[in-house]
């Protein structure tokens, strides 16, 4: 069975809201508690500055209100932050926006149900992914979402099909070759993408990754990021600086507010829990630079099978003026210079940051020597200028 339709960055978007604004799992209904935790943190702060006003208005200021009044705004404004974050419209808009840089992704697509897996085929590129990679097929007022478990990997529009018949027979073919029964088609290799241009590859890399051996690769281009300006975005700096004085406030205000235990009031605990919060939420920003947490991160990202790809066999990479190919067997990905932004070379291998926080990563066995690295390293920084 295949699918030929046009995907645009409104259907992408509209598909990941759908699904984002629905609580399913541990995980979404924990985004939601924090969601309405922060929501019910914003409105009391908002509250209390009505009553402060009031009181302002009315001439009967006193001079403790003053703390009060820097707590609340305090609280307000960092609420508002992290409702700001964990909005599903947020994830879904910027999903979109990054995904936007890539190749031909929106646009003409194809998806087609083979043997082997599904295929999909957006401008030059192909990927494949078996059936018992999806974890999840959604669907709901006409979208179709396949789930792999690093997250979201395709959105069907309602276009995709000609009418409600159409969608429910595709579902229906998923769900039995999901339960082991693809579907036998011939001509899986029409959709095949064309080599690239050998006068194009500028360079040629041929390589295999063991487990181990891109664990600590991915370690250590991790640890490298974090030093880019790609990690320091505006967002980013805000947290971090924010993060310390923020923290020290909530201890400070919760410690006092224990000190006078019984004698305050239930919102002066809250006001002070509330902070400590938000100081340790702003503090999240720094774990990444913990090397432990780092390579706790990576074995949760390696189980759910994101490196499945990188670990399944030979990989080639082409390296030209249009981009980066990374070709496998009936697979094709392109990463076009204007993705990247930043290059990384060190004597585990070399690593090209893309700006959606992807990266392209080659070990050093790619290479013949060091100054083939080095010599690849300065081609990706002159395209990248």
């Amino acid at each position: 069975m295949e699918l030929r339709y046009n995907l645009t960055q409104q259907d992408f978007k509209r598909g990941i809201l759908l699904h984002e604004k629905r609580p399913k799992g541990p995980l979404a209904v924990i985004r939601k508690v924090e969601w309405f935790f922060f929501l019910a943190m914003a409105l009391f702060s908002a509250v209390m500055l009505v009553m402060l006003t009031v009181i302002l208005a009315a001439g009967q200021w006193e001079d403790d209100f003053g703390t009060v009044l820097g707590l609340a705004v305090v609280t307000l404004v960092g609420s508002l932050c992290f409702l700001w974050v964990l909005s599903a419209r947020r994830r879904a808009f910027h999903g979109g926006r990054m995904l936007a840089g890539e190749d031909g992704f929106f646009g003409p697509r194809t998806l087609t149900l083979t043997k082997d897996g599904v295929a999909e085929t957006f401008g030059v590129g192909r990927r494949v992914e078996p059936y018992d990679a999806l974890v999840e097929v959604w669907e709901r007022k006409g979208y179709v979402l396949l789930y792999l478990k690093s997250g979201v990997w395709e959105v069907l529009p309602p276009c995709a099909f000609p009418g409600p018949e159409e969608r429910a027979a595709f579902l229906t073919a998923l769900a039995e070759a999901r339960q082991g029964r693809p579907p036998q088609t011939a001509g899986d290799e029409t959709a095949l993408p064309p080599e690239p241009d050998e006068e194009d590859a500028v360079f040629t890399l041929r390589y295999t990754w063991e487990p181990e051996g891109l664990r600590q690769a991915l370690l250590r281009s991790n640890l490298a990021y974090l030093r880019t300006k790609l990690y320091w975005r505006p967002a980013m700096i805000a947290m971090a600086v924010l993060s310390v004085p923020m923290l020290v406030s909530g201890l400070l205000a919760l410690g006092g507010v224990l000190n006078a235990l019984p004698a305050v009031s239930g919102a002066e605990v809250a006001s002070a829990i509330g902070l400590l919060v938000i100081g340790l939420a702003l503090c999240a920003s720094w774990l990444s630079f913990v090397p432990g947490f780092m390579a706790w991160a990576i074995r949760r990202q390696e189980k759910k099978g994101a490196f499945d790809k990188l670990l399944e066999g030979p990989i080639t990479d082409v390296i030209g003026p249009n981009g980066a190919d990374s070709l496998r067997p009936g697979e094709r990905e392109r990463t076009l210079w204007s993705q990247i932004g930043g290059v990384k070379s060190a004597d585990w291998g070399l690593v090209l940051f893309r700006r959606d926080r992807k990266m392209l990563l080659f070990p050093s066995e790619a290479f013949a020597d060091r100054n083939e690295q080095e010599r690849v390293a300065e081609y990706a920084r002159g395209q990248t200028r």
